[in-house]
């Protein structure tokens, strides 16, 4: 199968695995960078998702089909269900337990956590800090707890040698890598609610509301496939 399309560079392009559709196939390759970036996570690592937004459940989804141990954390016992469902090994509701920082450490006898995808910004950084491992790695890639023109550095992560690494996407060949990761692992993303291009302010709408569990697609326009 393949498309009729006008040219593009080829490294605008990569196939997508089969048993995904196009809506299921975008958006996660800012969770692979995250967790296969520059400090590859590996088996055994522990790895802590902030909520469970479209790019937390990738990550969640990823580091489970790597052999990481995962803890997620929510604001809601509902959401909480569906990471466990997908494989999270520890939950964490961050409004019954503001504190989670200290449930993290519990967690993890001390040890704190090797990778975090840090998607609170100024409202969580301190607390991650708290949670991760000497020489651990906090990604951050959103600010949705709160977010002004500058995120202070946390003394903690000094003193904890960690590193701070900001996301925004991903690389073609981690495209390809994560491709291959998603097929060989038959992993189904889950979409919450996909929006036509009309309704796209609603869609936008929706992700502030911060109710939708995994991503929120916005559908430009309907794709014809032709056989070769």
């Amino acid at each position: 199968m393949s498309l009729k399309l006008s040219p593009f560079p080829f490294q605008s392009l990569v196939r997508i695995p089969p048993h995904l559709s196009y809506e299921e196939a975008c958006a996660a390759v800012t969770a692979y960078n995250a967790l296969m970036g520059s400090i590859p996570m590996k088996g055994g690592d522990t790895v802590l998702v902030q909520g469970i937004g479209g790019v937390s459940i990738f990550g969640l989804q990823f580091a489970v089909a790597l052999g990481a141990t995962v803890i997620a954390t929510s604001s809601s016992d509902q959401k909480l269900e569906i990471a466990v469902n997908l494989g999270a090994h520890h939950l964490i509701n961050y409004k019954k337990m503001p504190d989670w920082d200290k449930e993290v450490m519990k967690i993890t006898n001390g040890r704190g956590v090797d990778h975090i995808l840090e998607v609170g910004g100024a409202g969580t950084l301190v607390k991650s800090t708290n949670s991760v491992r000497y020489g651990g790695t906090i990604n951050l890639i959103g600010t949705l707890a709160g977010a002004g023109d500058v995120i202070s550095v946390p003394r903690g992560l000094h003193s904890r040698a960690a590193f701070l690494r900001g996301i925004l996407i991903g690389s073609h060949t981690q495209f390809e890598a994560m491709n291959r990761l998603i097929s060989a692992n038959g992993i189904k993303p889950i979409v919450d609610k996909v929006f036509s291009f009309e309704d796209a302010i609603a869609a936008y709408e929706h992700l502030e509301s911060q109710k939708h569990v995994g991503k929120v697609v916005i559908r430009v326009s309907k794709l014809q496939l032709v056989k070769d």
